[in-house]
């Protein structure tokens, strides 16, 4: 009888090793064959700080002839390759990326809109990404944003990310931002 759970042990194990297997094959028949094993959706919270610095991480790409004369900038447009880390502190493990772009988009208040991607390196959710956009107001205590969709580890996600300004020097162009995410996703 031992023989009999010791076996049924191993393809369970095995089963939940192929259900981790499919979900991050990206070729098209992975996804077709995760896709027809879809069950109940997950609950993520993630909860993570992005680290912002204009010259480095983030560079103008361009802006409207009126952009200097702007009060809110409107018409500036940055690209972002912002390091994604556990902690507040720059040198704190790396997480991956928020790759992505920024537009001064307001003419009435400085505001930053941001479609971009999170891009994850790290070994739990290496490959795997977010999708996420919205607006924030320089003036606002905190931001949501709306989670459009993900892959790898978080596909088909919908949710909710929220960001809080930790840090923030204009003369530098450094700023550090806290982000939690709440997600559905199979």
């Amino acid at each position: 009888m031992a023989w009999k759970v010791n076996i049924f042990v191993v393809v369970l194990v095995f089963w939940k090793w192929m259900i981790v297997a499919m979900a991050i094959d990206q070729s098209p028949k992975g996804v077709g064959e995760w896709a027809m094993n879809l069950r109940q959706e997950k609950l993520s919270k993630l909860h993570f700080f992005c680290h912002h610095l204009h010259g480095t991480t983030a560079v103008t790409i361009a802006k409207a002839a009126t952009t200097d004369a702007s009060p809110t900038l409107f018409g500036l447009l940055d690209t972002r390759d912002d390091p994604v880390t556990v902690g507040p502190e720059r040198s704190s493990e790396r997480l991956g990326y928020a790759q992505g772009i920024s537009a001064a988009a307001s003419l009435q208040e400085i505001s930053s809109f941001d479609p971009f991607t999170f891009f994850f390196t790290n070994e739990e959710f290496n490959g795997s990404t977010l999708a996420v956009m919205g607006s924030c107001p320089l003036s606002s205590r905190s931001c949501e944003a709306a989670v459009l969709g993900g892959s790898g580890v978080f596909r088909l996600a919908r949710g909710v990310a929220t960001t809080k300004v930790y840090y923030l020097n204009f003369t530098t162009g450094a700023a550090s931002v806290e982000i939690d995410i709440v997600l559905l996703h199979y």
